[in-house]
């Protein structure tokens, strides 16, 4: 088909197409590029709320774990604080940044004046000691449970059981610094030699009792020819000497018989209500009536309030221990002395009961030793009567202990609980 020509009219101007077709192309370019845009936009802004939303519960949660170690580190610092075992860290360069309240207790040190100062002008008594934190921090070996004793001036020994151990590492390799934990086994030691003791008293009871009885029948039988003899002598003066003397050697091994039975038997009391006032006159009573057969001229001082408490005792067996006592006390005067006992209630439901004289004393590093059987510093003693004493008196939930001092006299005092409720 042929081809239709269009005329123009003439003056009409020419239209140009392809600059509309390329701005239009643009145009839509542009509008599916905002659109695109307008998408990755929300897509980020919702990205962007899940991201907060997801960092609010991350932000949650560490603050709850800080709260939670927060309080964690509280709980630690009052476990630290309060435990009864001395805890001391050092770091790196030996400076303690740990010294809590039981370490401030044992080495007599307030805290203050421990914490952020050097381990070795702290405890300088404890240089060159390898049971320390220091020492562990300078690379010594950690040590467990090591028996170590510290003099504090002004108050008993203390022994206690040390351990150590080395903290996270520091620069070079080095230990970043190190951790003291230290116990006071003063009380557990003082039970074990106490148990030590116990079952030495029991072997030697048991030793004891056996000698006597072995002693006690020949004794009697030389006792009964020698009182014979010495009726059949009458005028020879150097065989009666002779008797006597068979005589006063054979009573002084029946009085170390008895007292080797007194101490090996085990005290059985029979607890009665003990008027103390009336029980001590009767007691030092005949004791001072006995001083005087023996010839003795001491002088006993009576210490003691005309009332006093009433208690559930032994009064045979108090009577024997107070007896020994001041027969150690009489032997110690030579006699001539001054003995006082002086008896006074105590607030913690106790008597105490001192019985002092004015002999020469005793020399302090044997005082520890009076107690134990045989033990003795007289010629003549047997070393039984203060073990004895000791015994009846401990055997009434009591305790004894002996002050002496070289040229100063001794003293003895012990302490017998009172039944509560029975005091006047």
């Amino acid at each position: 088909m042929p081809r239709k020509s269009t005329s123009v009219p003439e003056g009409t101007p020419a239209v140009k197409t392809e600059p509309i077709e390329g701005w239009t192309r643009s145009v839509d370019a542009f509008t599916r590029m905002i659109d695109r845009l307008q998408s990755e936009y929300a897509e980020l802004e919702a990205r962007h709320t899940a991201l907060n939303a997801e960092l609010a519960n991350v932000n949650a949660s560490l603050r709850e774990a800080a709260t939670a170690n927060h309080r964690l580190a509280g709980h630690l610092d009052q476990i630290v604080a309060t435990v009864n075992t001395g805890i001391i860290a050092v770091d790196e360069a030996g400076i303690i940044r740990l010294f809590n309240r039981t370490a401030s207790d044992l080495l007599g040190i307030p805290a203050p004046e421990a914490l952020n100062r050097p381990y070795e002008l702290v405890c300088p008594e404890r240089h060159g000691d390898n049971a320390t934190a220091l020492a562990c921090a300078r690379g010594a070996a950690p040590v467990a449970h090591q028996r170590r004793e510290l003099a504090i001036t002004g108050a008993p020994a203390v022994v206690l059981s040390v351990s150590t151990m080395c903290l996270e590492s520091g620069s070079e390799g080095r230990p970043g610094g190190a951790i003291e934990v230290f116990a006071d086994i003063t009380a557990m030691e003082s039970m074990h030699k106490e148990i030590a003791r116990m079952r030495t008293l029991a072997a030697l009871g048991e030793m004891s009792a056996t000698i006597a009885h072995e002693i006690r029948n020949p004794l009697g039988g030389i006792i009964g020819f020698a009182e014979l003899l010495a009726r059949r002598v009458d005028g020879d003066s150097e065989v009666r000497g002779m008797v006597g003397s068979i005589l006063q050697g054979a009573e002084h091994l029946n009085t170390l018989v008895n007292r080797l039975l007194e101490f090996a038997r085990d005290p059985r009391l029979e607890r009665r209500p003990l008027e103390w006032k009336r029980f001590l006159d009767m007691t030092v009573d005949q004791f001072e009536d006995g001083a005087r057969r023996r010839g003795a001229r001491i002088r006993l001082v009576r210490k003691w309030s005309e009332k006093l408490p009433t208690a559930h005792a032994d009064g045979l067996c108090l009577r024997q221990a107070i007896w020994n006592i001041l027969e150690n006390a009489e032997q110690a005067t030579s006699g001539e002395g001054e003995v006082t006992l002086s008896v006074q209630p105590r607030s913690d439901g106790q008597m105490e009961l001192c019985v002092s004289d004015n002999g020469p004393g005793i020399d302090p590093k044997i005082v520890d030793r009076l107690f134990v059987p045989f033990a003795t510093t007289k010629k003549k003693g047997t070393g039984l009567g203060l073990a004895t004493a000791r015994k009846l008196i401990e055997a009434h939930g009591g305790t004894i202990a002996v002050e002496s001092a070289s040229g100063q006299g001794t003293t003895v005092r012990f302490h017998i609980p009172l039944t509560p409720g029975e005091e006047n």
